[in-house]
């Protein structure tokens, strides 16, 4: 190659495919936020994706001030995400879904999403017993799972908006600059 190393080739190849996949992951942020339904699963089966949605929304359920985790589409957000991750973070995904299954079959011999409320709920203090110290799969799923549902939540706009009650920039005709006395020059 003259004139560029083989080195310096290789890091602008790679930087133009991260640039490319960046833009194609927001592209499908807009799509989630202005037309969920048409999002089509990119990593997560149906059936994942419905489990995942309703961990989710045991994470943050709607209550009386804002809506929940399921009507933000965290779990869209989350596959996503997911789906332009490293392999060991989707195999990790992939295995962490399958410790809640197996976790609810060990306890109530049924599906998740076939439990009682109260059999999900004791499901989900099982896998946050831990948080500090997860130390079964489940444990650690449990800590990806939140941090993912927080983090989908609060970059949409139900989050942001309905959520935080951001009300976004505003213009300010005058910047007084700060007031304490020892900051004063």
């Amino acid at each position: 190659m003259s004139g560029m190393e083989r080195r310096t080739a290789l890091k602008l190849i790679a930087a133009g495919v991260i640039a490319e996949r960046l833009e194609g992951a927001h592209q499908h942020l807009v799509q989630i936020a202005q037309a969920p339904a048409a999002y089509k699963l990119q990593f997560f089966s149906q059936a994942q994706n419905e489990l995942l949605d309703k961990l989710s929304d045991l994470i943050i359920p709607a209550d009386d001030h804002s809506p929940g985790a399921h009507e933000a589409k965290v779990s869209l957000f989350t596959d996503l995400m997911v789906a332009n991750s490293q392999k060991d973070a989707q195999q990790q995904w992939g295995s962490g879904l399958k410790a809640v299954e197996a976790e609810a079959q060990r306890r109530f011999q049924k599906p998740f999403l076939k439990l009682s409320a109260a059999e999900q709920d004791q499901i989900m203090a099982a896998m946050a017993a831990n948080e500090g110290k997860p130390s079964t799969e489940l444990e650690r799923f449990f800590a990806r799972l939140k941090s993912m549902t927080i983090d989908g939540y609060y970059t949409s706009e139900i989050g942001i908006h309905k959520d935080l009650q951001y009300k976004g920039n505003t213009a300010l005709a005058e910047f007084p600059g700060c007031t304490h006395p020892e900051h004063q020059a």
